[in-house]
């Protein structure tokens, strides 16, 4: 009786490992000059990544008083990404998820496939010579990416202004997949991605300096 209990019970803890691992596993992500956010859904279940959303404390009851004035939190300045993180991604990604996706790729659906790229940068010549690379990686990548994976609503776009002096990028992209083709991709690529976002963030310009309050200005001068 006890034996036949627990093959039911194994029974049942495999079955429900069969469909954690085929329920799909949907990863949104929106970049837009800086500001990131990454979502996942899983069947029912949705879940913001990035950035965490701030936890909501009570406040504690006092007597009464005067308010006092909340202390504004400086703008934390937002890191862009440069030319030569481009540059990097562009030589050091595609053969990471080009063997990935030889594998894993009929499996994954990405919906939607929203990029903008505007170019540009101090020197007009180096402007010139990252939007043909950008544009030679596209004309490559993006019919190998179509080959490998499923890819729906997609509007990738590339400009180039030689007046603005910083890239400018916005994307939305999601991807669907299960947990199993999850796993095997990131058991395949995750000792490359963890080498290569260490070498881009090497690449990341130093932030620019916080500029001081009106308040603080004033004070000064007095």
């Amino acid at each position: 009786m006890i034996g036949k209990i627990i093959l039911w019970i194994l029974a049942a803890l495999f079955l429900l490992l069969i469909l954690i691992l085929w329920t799909p596993v949907r990863v949104r992500a929106a970049y837009d000059q800086g500001d990131l956010t990454v979502k996942l859904r899983f069947g029912p279940v949705k879940l913001q990544i990035f950035p965490r959303p701030e936890r909501v404390e009570k406040p504690e009851k006092k007597p009464e008083s005067q308010p006092k004035k909340k202390k504004e939190k400086p703008e934390k300045p937002k890191a862009k990404i440069n030319r030569e993180q481009i540059f990097y991604a562009l030589e050091k990604l595609p053969p990471i998820f080009g063997r990935v996706l030889k594998r894993t790729g009929k499996s994954i659906r990405i919906e939607p496939l929203k990029v903008y790229v505007l170019v540009a940068g101090y020197d007009p010549a180096d402007t010139a010579l990252l939007y043909g690379r950008l544009e030679a990686a596209l004309a490559v990548g993006l019919p190998a990416l179509r080959k490998a994976v499923k890819v729906r609503d997609e509007d990738v776009r590339l400009y180039v202004d030689f007046s603005e002096r910083q890239v400018k990028l916005i994307a939305d992209v999601g991807v669907m997949l299960r947990p199993w083709s999850l796993a095997a991709a990131g058991v395949r690529a995750l000792g490359s991605l963890i080498k290569w976002y260490l070498g881009f963030r090497k690449l990341a310009s130093p932030l620019p300096p916080a500029e001081p309050k009106a308040e603080e200005n004033v004070s000064e001068a007095a």
